[in-house]
């Protein structure tokens, strides 16, 4: 049972180190080269249209900005940091099928509380800056968080929301990305 949690952990921590080494495909997006090419510039380089004009009026895919996204992560990580420091143990027993004891609390709102102080900082950061933190936080959170516990842990069913909220946290990331 060891090897396999090893390995679980293992296969985490490498999505992990995928997810936060790629680049927000913006920064795929060639730019134009000056309209007269000299000797040896591609044709194609010239051709490289910018994103759609839809995309550039409205933000990301389908008018989402990265701003909004930042504005999910408020919204989601907000609420479980302070379900997890007003209240570690009703949290960690809605979850969990576990009897949460003192450790238990002071561990969770020692987590709900760092939560905050994150959402805080991030609040004072430039979208330009706060976005790229808050996208790969996400994803952190999504694999050693809620899917994690799915994977190795005795969780309640309650603890699904969990994955659905971080991962819609996330589509909305994607889709600000684009």
């Amino acid at each position: 049972k060891l090897f396999i949690m090893n390995l679980r952990f293992t296969t985490l921590f490498a999505l992990l180190t995928v997810a936060s080494s790629i680049s927000s495909p913006r920064a795929f997006i060639a730019q134009k080269k000056d309209s007269n090419p000299t000797f040896g510039d591609s044709a194609v380089a010239t051709a490289v249209a910018s994103p759609s004009p839809l995309l550039t009026l409205r933000g990301g895919a389908l008018g989402v900005t990265e701003d909004m996204a930042i504005k999910a992560t408020y919204a989601v990580a907000g609420a479980y940091g302070l379900q997890f420091f007003l209240a570690p143990k009703f949290t960690i027993e809605q979850n969990f099928a576990v009897k949460a004891d003192s450790y238990h609390s002071f561990l969770g709102r020692f987590t709900g509380l760092t939560m905050l102080v994150a959402l805080y900082t991030l609040s004072k950061c430039d979208t330009s800056v706060a976005f790229p933190i808050s996208f790969v936080w996400n994803v952190a959170v999504a694999i050693f968080g809620p899917v994690y516990a799915e994977l190795c842990l005795d969780t309640t069913p309650l603890h699904k929301v969990g994955i659905v909220l971080v991962g819609a946290v996330l589509a909305v990331h994607a889709a600000a990305a684009l």
